[in-house]
């Protein structure tokens, strides 16, 4: 890691990277027409630099594929991961005083902090519920999310990172959602897939929109 670069790399913009260089290998597999895989590289490496604003040119260099042949793409990746960061780190009393209405909340492992996240989520198994942590403009916010009970044979897609499997890895979860209206049973619920390994889903998510825009309903933030 060079010492005048600090890390400008966030953690789904690294895996949106990762994704379209998996494309560029395929297209060097499939492909012997060396005109269409430059083109398919040019096309790929201006997707790459469009997804930053402000680039250094010591940025722009490390992030250029125009150079890059199948046999380095693993070590492109690894140079890039250096510059890779997550949500910062938190700490359990951030973390309880996110979820204060949660009765003998079971805090996760803070260990995983350090795997670059771009959000924090747990289960607790003993009431089948999965908690996340982001960390939006500054601020932390979380939900908690009831795991239903489904005996289906059907394929869920994770709303945050589109991964499709069955009710083992992507569940229906059901929040609560806060509302403006303080009255007596102020409050609505809304379900969505989620991964239930939240270490897996946060190497796939390639964009935070989503994420956001579920956290925001739920903590009724406009």
């Amino acid at each position: 890691m060079l010492d005048f670069m600090k890390a400008f790399i966030k953690k789904h913009e690294y895996n949106y990277i990762r994704k379209h260089i998996y494309d560029l290998n395929n297209a060097f597999r499939g492909c012997v027409d060396i005109n269409i895989i430059e083109v398919t590289k040019e096309y790929i490496n201006e997707k790459i630099l469009n997804i930053f604003t402000d680039l250094s040119e010591e940025e722009k260099e490390l992030l250029d594929i125009s150079k890059l042949d199948p046999l380095h793409i693993d070590k492109y990746l690894a140079e890039l991961n250096e510059y890779v960061y997550g949500m910062p780190n938190i700490t359990k009393e951030q973390i309880s005083r996110l979820f204060k209405k949660e009765k003998k909340l079971k805090l996760p492992n803070l260990n995983v902090q350090d795997s670059k996240n771009v959000y924090l989520g747990w289960i607790d198994e003993s009431i089948r519920k999965l908690y996340v942590v982001y960390n939006m403009n500054g601020k932390l916010i979380g939900m908690a999310c009831r795991i239903r009970n489904y005996n289906s044979n059907h394929s869920q897609m994770c709303a945050l990172c589109n991964h499709v499997g069955g009710e083992n890895e992507v569940a229906v979860v059901s929040s609560i959602c806060k509302t403006a209206n303080t009255g007596e049973g102020a409050f609505r619920s809304i379900g969505f897939d989620l991964c239930l390994d939240s270490e897996k889903c946060n190497e796939r998510i390639v964009a935070i929109e989503k994420l956001e825009k579920i956290l925001k309903n739920v903590n009724n933030l406009e």
